[in-house]
């Protein structure tokens, strides 16, 4: 029930940034709609509606004849280039955003219609001359689902396959250049491996093959349960890993130990009733020690996946801290104030590496007890110093489309004081929208009030 409620908060969310005229864009109140989020829209209504019934046939299908209407008559769709700052590539050329709307339209049940025929005709009269990886693994899956063109997709699958890197029962590919969200790094690897896994599957390739891309992202995650610290990296993986597990069709009957120093911590049967189920073995402070030997034992058959994950918390000031490619300050002018007095406060934020391009994610700690007054926030958006802003009970989230880089850049706001208290002022983080792994934070302060 907690879960339906997720999925319908989100849907009812998604829908009000449908377009008067048509299609999705990025905030509300935009129109006409973008074709690439309009795409993204279609994809996820159709995922969407596979668990949650009462998602509306109608926005989809008005969403596709949206798309339809702005096709060109090639077959394909134009360059997508007025994303978010960083997001450009989601439709770098007409080939990447055809493939893209294209295997949209596929994977939403739409691959009979004209409109995507006439992409899938475009797109094989393009893609012999393409050279970016990403693009190609885009078009086979767009030819995978749109018509499961041999001719085609053989050749290209063959040359998705060419540039694997494997390592025993791993198989990865790298990304060479920015996937479609700008991502890079260890997230863009993510990506483009999850994205050529599930070119492989829809292209119906063998699940040995399938099953050595699905252990290397397996391998990938990080310590959050995500993979890159990146949203659309931790989409597609978690993409890959549904398809494919729609390929393993072997039984699963097996004994698991989980030993620490040779002494039984933990133990369970999996059966194929439970074994998609999350079992968590935690262990206490006082059980670890400086060096452990963790075992984990597997009696049976069948295929479990597993990761071991290890948190330590430093004290404020007192960690030596490298320097970082974002940085962040977070300052009061003053901290003794009384009930309904406002206080002023300042981030600072600096880009020290000229090479990180794209949007920035500032979220910035709201004290207990305050509220933000947000005239201050929506000057600043009218004067386009940010993008955009939202409130959350516990953090402003200012969004900034780009950071000049070796410069300060400087967002003011103030809060009001409801009554008496005396609070931190909560963790402050800035971030790369679409590299998470790139963050900086800002130590808490003390606020009271009289």
């Amino acid at each position: 029930m907690k879960a339906m409620q997720y999925v319908n908060v989100g849907y009812q969310r998604i829908l009000t940034f449908e377009c008067r005229s048509g299609g999705f864009n990025w905030w509300e109140g935009d129109d006409p709609g973008n074709p690439i989020l309009s795409a993204i829209a279609v994809s996820m209504l159709s995922d969407t509606k596979r668990v949650y019934h009462a998602v509306d046939d109608a926005v989809i299908e008005r969403t596709v004849a949206y798309l339809e209407r702005i096709q060109g008559p090639d077959g394909g769709w134009g360059a997508e280039s007025h994303l978010h700052a960083g997001n450009e590539n989601l439709g770098a050329g007409a080939l990447r955003s055809t493939c893209y709307i294209a295997w949209s339209l596929a994977e939403g049940g739409f691959a009979s219609r004209p409109s995507v025929m006439k992409a899938l005709g475009f797109i094989r009269g393009k893609v012999d001359a393409e050279k970016d990886l990403y693009t190609l693994g885009v078009c086979a899956n767009a030819l995978a689902l749109g018509a499961k063109d041999g001719a085609a997709l053989r050749p290209l699958l063959d040359r998705v396959r060419a540039e694997a890197v494997e390592e025993g029962d791993l198989l990865h590919w790298e990304m060479k250049g920015m996937t479609v969200v700008n991502s890079g790094g260890a997230a863009g690897n993510v990506e483009v491996t999850a994205l050529m896994a599930l070119a492989l599957i829809n292209g119906e390739a063998t699940a040995q093959e399938v099953s050595k891309a699905v252990n290397w992202l397996a391998a990938s995650k990080d310590p959050n349960g995500t993979w890159g610290y990146n949203t659309q990296a931790t989409v597609l993986a978690l993409k890959a890993f549904l398809k494919a597990a729609t390929m393993q069709g072997s039984d699963t009957a097996a004994d698991v130990r989980v030993l620490l120093d040779g002494k039984e911590i933990g133990a369970r049967h999996f059966d194929n009733f439970n074994r998609e189920v999350v079992w968590s073995v935690e262990l206490s402070a006082d059980q670890v020690k400086r060096h452990n030997v963790i075992e984990l034992q597997f009696t049976g058959m069948g295929s479990l996946g597993y990761q071991v994950v290890s948190t330590h918390f430093v004290p404020w000031g007192k960690q030596d801290r490298p320097a970082e490619p974002l940085t962040i300050s977070l300052s009061y002018d003053r901290n003794r104030i009384k009930v309904d007095e406002t206080v002023k406060a300042t981030a600072v934020l600096t880009k020290n590496d000229a090479d990180l391009r794209g949007m920035v994610l500032v979220s910035l700690g709201i004290p207990p007890g305050f509220d933000v007054l947000t005239e201050d926030l929506d000057l600043l958006k009218s004067q386009k110093a940010i993008a955009s802003y939202e409130l959350t009970g516990r953090q402003v989230i200012v969004y900034l489309n780009e950071l000049p880089a070796g410069e300060s850049w400087v967002v003011e706001y103030r809060l009001k004081a409801r009554y008496p208290v005396k609070a931190q002022t909560g963790e402050s983080e800035v971030r790369m929208y679409y590299r998470g792994d790139v963050r900086s934070t800002a130590a808490p302060g003390e606020l009271i009030v009289e």
